[in-house]
């Protein structure tokens, strides 16, 4: 089970069918907001009206009222790919991402850009929390998410099944505007300090740069992403 907050997180739960086993308004936003008691009666969800400081006891303060218990959400292993039917085939490569914030946004990316889905490591990975749910704003109900024991052997299984891979670096040779985009494409972002390791970065077969003309060449692992997943869209 886990937390979510915030009512756009929640609608969108209800939206994707997703399962929420118990949903908490905050008294006086219930009076306000009749429309939502009503979707909750409507989809017979179970939900109960508290005092604002039973909501920050359950939910801490960021809650806007709205909060709920979520099933935990499905995480996929290297069976992903038996998954991902469509073509071409967009995989996102999460290299070190350990920011829970970043996560969140990046799922956003994901799920606005149409990708199949995201493949984090194990071992140095943010996992699902609750505040990555939040950020998502409900983009988490959308994508499927898979941890790997390995993602250099991953991508030996990517190469295998006929993925071009993509790497992320600031010193990359490649022009995003350069790759077919009829191919199916792995992409990988590297952590938030340090960026992709030196063993993936040896199995790309593209280095991708985003062309910049600012004074700081340097941009946020999710701001990053956004626009590597929107120019690689088919």
């Amino acid at each position: 089970m886990i937390k979510i907050y915030g009512k756009n997180c929640i609608r969108e739960a209800i939206r994707a069918n997703g399962e929420l086993q118990e949903v908490f308004i905050q008294e006086d936003v219930s009076k306000k907001d009749v429309a939502f008691l009503e979707l909750l009666k409507d989809k017979k969800i179970k939900y109960s009206i508290e005092p604002k400081k039973k909501m920050d006891s359950l939910f801490g303060t960021g809650h806007q009222g709205y909060g709920a218990y979520h099933k935990d959400y499905k995480i996929y292993g290297e069976e992903i790919l038996d998954f991902i039917t469509k073509s071409p085939k967009r995989l996102l490569l999460l290299d070190g991402i350990m920011d829970p914030h970043n996560l969140g946004a990046i799922l956003r990316s994901v799920d606005a850009f149409g990708y199949d889905a995201v493949v984090l490591p194990k071992n140095r990975s943010c996992s699902i929390t609750e505040t990555v749910a939040h950020v998502s704003t409900g983009a988490i109900e959308h994508v499927k998410i898979a941890y790997v024991n390995s993602l250099s052997v991953f991508i030996g299984r990517l190469k295998e099944a006929g993925y071009w891979i993509c790497g992320t670096d600031a010193k990359g040779d490649t022009d995003v505007s350069q790759i077919d985009l009829s191919l199916d494409l792995a992409i990988i972002i590297g952590s938030e300090g340090f960026g992709m390791t030196r063993t993936l970065v040896k199995q790309t077969d593209y280095l991708l740069s985003i062309p910049m003309v600012g004074h700081v060449n340097s941009l946020n692992a999710s701001v990053s992403t956004g626009i590597i997943l929107y120019a690689l869209k088919k």
